[in-house]
């Protein structure tokens, strides 16, 4: 089978063993490896609105430059010092689906960098999957029930800029909502998921302060606005690399809380959300849940990030293969039911 039309990530991926494709992605991460002769290949993964694809790239791979107004280099070999700079890139896909160990593998045969003002990679990023409008809409809608200071303080932090730019960052680099809107998506998940946890407790006879865990839920992950970037792919910072976004996020929440005057009381309750919703010391938090709204955040948090993975592995599993590959970072396989 022949493609003779561009196809996308969602149509590549439902491909039998053996079918030719061409595609245009954004490359969103690349790594170089060595096979068993010594000989360099690429592990390579790409994306656009549709999702992501995981392919090799071999040794002897064709290439084409057009990136400027001539092609140069006409079907020459890889060259190494060009495609450890594709990451962020909008690049053209000739490849092939087969078949290794039971599993799809999609290897792309030749790679073509395309002209960035043309083919912006803007333009094939992946985002959520829910309408922005309605992402909004729903965290709107929590921050307006929030009462209380909690509430006061949520909806003094969430406008102009901060607001703008949270509503358009990613939640991570490649584990979870990996997306423009990501961030918002999971946040407004985490929270919404919380506050019911809370009612619950709250009805079971617990002493849950249903308002702290909203405002913690919706601030729990702001660190990742500085933390994470968005140039043409979601990118980790240097500062998120060294100081991690748990402790971004209480350095930035002290700040607001400062600006505002949070009492220290509300601060000490949000605060602690912040610096413990990893859960685990050797999760990244540097305290663990101490409060029935920290231990529901927290909770909660975990619950998003594991049903994400479960969702993102088995989405596009038949009845004939309902088992996924290996989910790092959850250290399991999921079924598809």
């Amino acid at each position: 089978m022949t493609a003779n039309l561009l196809l996308n990530s969602q149509e590549v991926r439902k491909l039998p063993a053996g079918s030719l494709f061409k595609a245009i992605f954004v490359v969103s991460a690349l790594s170089q490896k060595s096979d068993k002769n010594g000989k360099p290949y690429y592990d390579v993964t790409v994306s656009d609105s549709f999702g992501s694809i995981e392919a090799k790239v071999w040794s002897d791979a064709q290439w084409l430059d057009k990136s400027e107004s001539e092609p140069q280099n006409d079907d020459d070999r890889l060259p190494v010092d060009k495609i450890l700079l594709l990451v962020g890139k909008t690049v053209g896909i000739n490849g092939k689906a087969a078949e290794y160990r039971g599993q799809l593998q999609f290897n792309f045969n030749k790679l073509t960098l395309l002209n960035q003002d043309k083919y912006p990679p803007a333009g094939y990023l992946p985002r959520s999957p829910i309408p922005l409008d309605e992402l909004t809409a729903r965290f709107e809608a929590l921050v307006r029930d929030c009462g209380g200071e909690a509430g006061d303080f949520l909806r003094k932090v969430f406008t102009g800029d901060m607001w703008s730019r949270f509503r358009d960052w990613p939640a991570a680099v490649s584990h979870h909502h990996a997306y423009a809107n990501g961030l918002l998506e999971h946040t407004l998940s985490v929270a919404e998921c919380a506050k019911s946890m809370a009612g619950s407790m709250l009805g079971a006879g617990y002493d849950v302060d249903v308002d702290i865990v909203v405002a913690g839920a919706l601030l729990h992950d702001i660190g990742k606005l500085d933390s994470y970037r968005m140039i043409s792919v979601p990118e980790m910072t240097v500062e998120g690399a060294l100081l991690d976004h748990v402790a971004q996020g209480y350095m930035r929440f002290n700040e607001l809380a400062a600006q505002f005057g949070l009492t220290d009381k509300t601060r000490m309750h949000l605060g602690h959300i912040l610096l413990s919703h990893h859960g685990q010391r050797e999760f990244g938090s540097p305290v663990v849940p101490a409060t029935p709204e920290a231990m529901i955040v927290s909770s909660a948090d975990e619950l998003d990030f594991r049903m994400f993975c479960w969702h993102d592995s088995v989405k596009n599993l038949t009845e004939d293969q309902p088992i996924s590959a290996w989910n790092n970072s959850t250290q399991r396989r999921f079924w598809k039911k």
